[in-house]
């Protein structure tokens, strides 16, 4: 296995999130789904049961990188991929591919250099690891409150398809 691979895994899991295989998604996307326009997902458009992620007690969407030290997903909101998307299901299925992986956040930012730039930068870049979480005052940890409770991520590689 590739070792960026493993790392992030690893990584992924011990914040709290999961990574699932190809033959996992079908059984993942029930409910409401919102599944976004990226390129990777199409093949599960029809999949989707909701057109507005608010709604949606599923969203599948795609990445644009994936950092191994940290566990951590990168998306860039836009036309595509909206804020919206990643942030209001309960259960948050990131797709991506082994070519998208960086060891780190400084090798992330190289690699997308140019689309944050200015005039030409994402309305918003998320950096998402793990499930959403919160703690009150007494130190009670709440998962979900400003975001997903459930966070998923299969590589396209062996979805059938790559980004």
């Amino acid at each position: 296995m590739n070792p960026l691979r493993q790392l992030f895994e690893q990584r992924l899991t011990q914040a709290g999130g999961s990574v699932a295989t190809a033959a996992d998604l079908d059984s993942l996307l029930t409910g409401k789904v919102f599944v976004s326009a990226h390129v990777v997902c199409r093949p599960w458009a029809a999949r989707a049961t909701s057109h507005d992620p608010r709604e949606a007690d599923v969203a599948l969407t795609g990445c644009d990188a994936i950092i191994a030290e940290t566990g951590t997903v990168v998306v860039c909101s836009g036309p595509v991929e909206t804020r919206l998307s990643t942030l209001t299901a309960a259960t948050h299925i990131v797709l991506g591919s082994e070519a998208q992986l960086a060891p780190d956040m400084e090798t992330v930012f190289e690699r997308l250099a140019d689309r944050l730039r200015p005039g030409a930068s994402p309305a918003s870049l998320m950096l998402i690891t793990g499930p959403s979480r919160t703690t009150d005052i007494e130190k009670t940890l709440v998962l979900g409150v400003h975001g997903p409770k459930k966070l998923v991520f299969v590589f396209t590689e062996e979805a059938g398809g790559a980004v």
